[in-house]
């Protein structure tokens, strides 16, 4: 038998490794794509932000859940997918000003050009999600098959990670880019190098 604070025990490990891993995560953005990395993170922090609202039970049509393991796995990956987000439009955009093309010419052909694919990947693990979410949901009939702890498990998996992926949507696709563009718009920040362009 094991102990009950077993899984007290896993679950705050996790959350320290998570926690770790986005540290280091952050510092990566902000050395490689600077400016952009630090929208990112502000991105990233919304996003996290909305995925425990909705766990937490703060919006009233959501109802609140008890975090378990598998829930804080999927919070986890819609983070990764967040930063993946994040770093294609700060690539495109970087790749745009070692063209030589202007700030604002840059910004917009690499926020229009990391677009679709971050809107395919996005929508791939959205139906994922949802299948999950539909096959093991509550009063299924696999939870009288495979036992109601894994069923639930799966759907806890499904839910955060369904979660994320809509608060990337909202952050790392719409609120990162429209921050990245207001900020340019700034004279002290107009220099290429602050998006990853040329140091000069």
């Amino acid at each position: 038998r094991f102990s009950p604070t077993l899984g007290a025990s896993a679950l705050n490990a996790m959350e320290i490794a998570g926690i770790i891993g986005f540290i280091l995560v952050c510092l990566i953005m902000l050395i490689v794509y600077r400016l952009p990395g630090f929208v990112a993170i502000i991105a990233l922090l919304g996003q996290i932000g909305l995925c425990f609202a909705a766990v937490s039970g703060y919006f009233p049509f959501l109802n609140s859940f008890t975090m378990t393991l598998p829930g804080l796995a999927g919070i986890i990956l819609s983070i990764g997918v967040g930063v993946d987000a994040n770093i294609i439009t700060a690539s495109r955009i970087k790749e745009e000003l070692g063209t030589g093309k202007t700030l604002d010419g840059a910004i917009q052909k690499g926020c229009s050009n990391s677009l679709w694919s971050i809107v395919d990947g996005n929508i791939t693990i959205l139906i994922v999600a949802i299948m999950l979410i539909g096959v093991f949901g509550p009063s299924n009939i696999l939870s009288k098959i495979f036992g109601e702890s894994t069923t639930g498990a799966i759907y806890s998996f499904g839910y955060t990670l369904l979660v994320g992926v809509i608060g990337n949507f909202i952050m790392g696709v719409f609120c990162s880019r429209l921050m990245i563009k207001s900020l340019s718009g700034f004279k002290p920040l107009r220099k290429k190098w602050l998006f990853g362009g040329a140091d000069k």
